[in-house]
């Protein structure tokens, strides 16, 4: 088990890094939606909706949903992301955290419609496309990659150290595996991770500070994201959400931590201004007050008629600099 998730790891593992680098801003988009949608086909069997008809309908509704959000994002949100649209969604998270602490065995006896269960992958699943999409936007590729990478190196330390050290169940009805211990580890490795990356862009102390208890909140929140999956997995009574991964299970499985963990990480990253970048003289952005992520405005064409206005995923877009 170990070996084949460790072999899927070493091939995956540069091909994202190579996605989120490397891809434009579109090509980013489409590449993460395409997660989403395949992520979203796994939810659908989690759920209990049967046949391919009825599967497929409910993945063409969220890749419509995406489409519309792409396609009208100049009216409804040109530079960042409304604060109505991720502060209820960093609230679920939140909620679910204190769920799954106060009263696990009960969200195992509660009873959970065909309905409910799809509107909640549907608003979970299309939450992250967009809050990744527009954090590529807002902050550029190494925001993203920071965010990647924090995750899996709060994941590779939950499995490590809960593995060797691990007694005590974090929520022994919903996800058995899973350690007080390993969480433990996980927030340890995220606080390393956070302070050297934070060192290494120099920033100033309380600039340290921060950005390493942002990575505490999304390392959290990323549990929350796992959590919910194995509730899922629990109420439909299998292991993994496919077998499209050896050892590691279904692509479900591998971003569930994620998609709450960007929520947090974006909104976070606009209440701090931390803004990564190769610059030695970073510091984090004010991105309340900056006049790189003004409102985008109609330009001009050449024969003096207002042309079609970008949208933020158009190619040309760049995010705020400095």
């Amino acid at each position: 088990m170990l070996k084949n998730r460790v072999m899927t790891a070493l091939i995956l593992a540069p091909l994202a890094v190579l996605a989120v680098l490397l891809l434009p801003l579109d090509g980013f988009a489409a590449l993460w939606g395409a997660v989403i949608l395949i992520a979203a086909w796994e939810w659908t069997d989690l759920s209990g909706l049967e046949g391919v008809p009825s599967r497929a309908a409910a993945v063409g509704v969220v890749l419509a949903v995406l489409l519309t959000l792409r396609y009208s994002a100049v009216h409804w949100a040109p530079s960042v992301l409304p604060g109505w649209f991720y502060w209820p969604v960093v609230g679920w998270w939140f909620l679910c955290g204190l769920a799954f602490r106060q009263f696990p065995e009960k969200l195992l006896q509660l009873p959970y419609p065909r309905g409910v269960k799809l509107a909640v992958g549907g608003l979970v699943l299309i939450s992250a496309w967009a809050l990744m999409v527009w954090l590529r936007v807002n902050f550029g590729p190494l925001q993203v990659l920071y965010l990647v990478v924090l995750v899996w190196v709060a994941d590779a330390a939950a499995y490590f150290i809960g593995k060797r050290w691990g007694n005590t169940k974090l929520s022994e009805h919903i996800s058995p595996g899973k350690t007080v211990e390993g969480a433990y580890g996980a927030l340890l490795g995220a606080t390393l991770f956070a302070v050297a990356v934070g060192l290494a862009f120099r920033f100033e102390a309380i600039q340290v500070a921060d950005f390493a208890f942002l990575s505490l909140l999304t390392v959290m929140a990323s549990i929350c994201g796992d959590l919910l999956e194995s509730l899922a997995k629990r109420v439909r009574g299998v292991k993994d959400s496919s077998a499209m991964l050896p050892g590691h299970g279904g692509l479900l499985d591998r971003i569930d931590s994620l998609l709450a963990a960007v929520a947090v990480f974006y909104a976070g990253s606009l209440a701090l201004g931390i803004f990564l970048d190769l610059d030695a003289t970073a510091t984090p952005l004010d991105l309340g007050h900056s006049q790189d992520i003004a409102p985008l405005e109609e330009p001009e064409s050449a024969g003096g008629m207002p042309s079609p206005p970008p949208g933020p995923m158009d190619a040309g877009s760049s995010p705020p600099s400095r």
